[in-house]
């Protein structure tokens, strides 16, 4: 273990599917983990005994825990819930004093991921919402290159996940069924379909490249017997440049630049060159790697970036960690969920007014 990770303690707030990607990366790093929480014990209890970790449904108790309130360890609290319930928690583990790694998104809203994101300022806290795909080898890569493409004039920016025969019918059942008069789970769970659960990804990446959008005009598609979205579309003025962004649920099996369903690049066009970023299926780490192309027009050579097969969630986790160890923020600014929530709402906002919409920062 990182000899700087020692006296770190770790508290886990939510057992869900995502938690097992964050608890293989405090598992290689080594770090103790006090605490997990979870409503359902069952899916908590594995966790519990693999770390040796005490059990508790009320998230409250691990903040009024006094090793947690002490002040001879930092304590790292990972929200890892369902995102409307992520102001409450994040709220209260900011005030116990404690640096905060959130799950996407920060909120459902722009307004609560704000009032999160000044809590932690005005507390002087680390926090931290986990867009990790910064952190695939591919990502980190083109954004070192970025330099050398001169003038960016242009980008596209898309993911196509493959979620089933979805377009036609309304499901009978599962996740993607809205339910008469009632609401879907993928409403229920995260606010939004595929804009919320794939798209904010690819926003977040917009703002790491390219800086704070401006300006949007943006489109959506959303059945008449569904409450969630299956396309989002936006043109997208930054800095440096426009982005072509989109955003789509499909049923195509075979696409993508592994032929598994799984369509998600980045392309970047700048005056001495371009770059080109094709990543795998986010939960599939373990044997699916990303490819990075980079072509130099003063070479006239197309260098090819191919990594080995990398979970970006222990990176990320490593880079959050280490940098809480330094009683640092680091790269990755504090605002991060915020200026992602508030795109969200904005490519909500001109999809429904048919309008183009200049981005109104609100910090």
């Amino acid at each position: 273990m990182d000899n700087q990770l020692d006296n770190l303690t770790i508290a886990v707030i939510g057992c869900g599917s995502i938690s097992r990607f964050h608890f293989a990366a405090l598992e290689k790093l080594g770090v103790a983990v006090r605490w997990v929480c979870d409503l359902n014990e069952a899916a908590a209890r594995p966790y519990a005994e693999k770390f040796g970790a005490r059990y508790t449904a009320d998230y409250h108790d691990v903040l009024a825990d006094p090793q947690v309130n002490g002040r001879s360890q930092t304590i790292v609290v990972f929200v890892l819930t369902i995102s409307s319930t992520h102001k409450a928690m994040c709220s209260d583990a900011i005030r116990a004093g404690k640096a905060v790694v959130c799950e996407k998104t920060l909120a459902t809203n722009p307004a609560d991921a704000l009032e999160i994101v000044r809590l932690a300022q005005e507390r002087g806290t680390i926090f931290y919402t986990s867009y990790m795909k910064r952190f695939i080898p591919a990502v980190a890569k083109a954004k070192e290159l970025l330099p050398a493409l001169g003038t960016i004039f242009s980008t596209y920016i898309r993911t196509y996940q493959p979620w089933g025969d979805i377009w036609d019918a309304n499901p009978p059942e599962g996740f993607f069924h809205t339910p008469p008069g009632g609401a879907s789970p993928v409403i229920r769970n995260y606010g939004g379909g595929i804009l919320v659960c794939g798209g904010s990804h690819l926003l977040d990446l917009v703002g790491f490249f390219l800086g704070r959008p401006t300006k949007l005009y943006a489109k959506m598609y959303q059945p008449a017997d569904r409450d969630y979205d299956l396309l989002a579309s936006a043109l997208i003025e930054t800095p440096n440049g426009v982005v072509h962004y989109e955003a789509a649920a499909h049923p195509l099996k075979k696409i993508g630049f592994l032929r598994d369903g799984w369509d998600e690049r980045i392309e970047i066009n700048g005056t001495r060159g371009r770059l080109e970023i094709y990543s795998a299926l986010w939960d599939d780490p373990s044997h699916k790697a990303s490819l990075l192309l980079h072509y130099d027009k003063e070479t006239d050579v197309v260098h090819e970036y191919r990594y080995e097969a990398v979970s970006p969630f222990e990176r990320a986790v490593a880079f959050y960690l280490q940098n809480i160890a330094a009683g640092r923020q680091g790269s990755q600014p504090i605002t991060t969920g915020y200026d992602v929530d508030e795109l969200i709402a904005h490519v909500k906002q001109s999809a429904a007014s048919g309008k183009a919409l200049n981005v109104k920062w609100r910090i």
